[in-house]
């Protein structure tokens, strides 16, 4: 097993790509803590599957938007398995509003969840993971950072700001043993698509030459790659999971 005895947080890891990337390190010999900030039947539903599978799991209710929450995450994290040795910023919202509809409280909410958090998390693991000998940070960005899309412009500042925070830690960390790589998902069949009319899934899905929409799955094996031995020589890296969309 590529991850047998690591410690990982993820988070929001209830659904979607949080939880598929849970049960993959998991699947792989991780402990995980499973974070949620509302819908607890599902993440309890994770936990019972990793512990099906042999391994530790903590339930963790917690709010990334909030640092002192972040704080207790990861306070508890290392409290039930003495370390954090991966850390999964998975957690974010989008909201699908044009520019001139999109309001300055529209604004803050999604920066604060999708970029501020994913800082506020790096920074309360990387002291531990420094003290340990090294670990690996996965930040989970977007096309939408690349390209800009429908997705809304808040959203889209948010993932760029993800890939820029992403190579300043992986050089600023690397002297430390901590690699941090970025993953640039697009179009995978989770709720976040489902705002879309008809017509822009017709126009969505003909630009993806794989032809069809990515699984929680096809991510969370990279990030498994990412998590172990496989990603040794890796870091401030992005890794498009995209089924070749920038292409076409």
């Amino acid at each position: 097993m590529r991850l047998e005895g690591k410690k990982a947080i993820v988070t929001g890891s209830s659904r979607g790509l949080g939880k598929a990337i849970a049960l993959a390190f998991a699947r792989e010999g991780a402990d995980v803590l499973v974070n949620y900030a509302a819908r607890e039947a599902d993440a309890r539903a994770v936990v019972a599957a990793i512990e099906g599978l042999g391994r530790q799991a903590i339930l963790h209710r917690a709010d990334v938007a909030d640092s002192g929450q972040i704080r207790r995450m990861v306070d508890t994290a290392v409290a039930g398995f003495g370390g954090v040795d991966v850390l999964v910023c998975n957690a974010g919202i989008t909201l699908p509003k044009g520019p001139l509809e999109t309001t300055e409280a529209d604004w803050e909410r999604v920066l604060r969840t999708n970029l501020t958090a994913v800082f506020l998390c790096c920074q309360a693991v990387i002291p531990g993971m420094i003290a340990r000998g090294g670990g690996r940070i996965i930040t989970i960005a977007s096309t939408a950072g690349q390209t800009g899309t429908l997705s809304g412009p808040a959203y889209c500042a948010a993932k760029a700001g993800v890939l820029g925070l992403t190579k300043n830690l992986a050089v600023a960390l690397a002297k430390h043993n901590v690699q941090v790589n970025a993953l640039a998902p697009a179009l995978i069949d989770t709720e976040i698509l489902y705002w879309r009319t008809p017509e822009q899934w017709e126009e969505t899905l003909a630009g993806i030459p794989l032809g069809r929409l990515g699984s929680p799955d096809d991510l969370a094996e990279v990030a498994v790659l990412l998590a172990s031995s496989g990603g040794n020589f890796i870091t401030g890296a992005t890794i498009d999971v995209n089924g070749g969309l920038r292409m076409s």
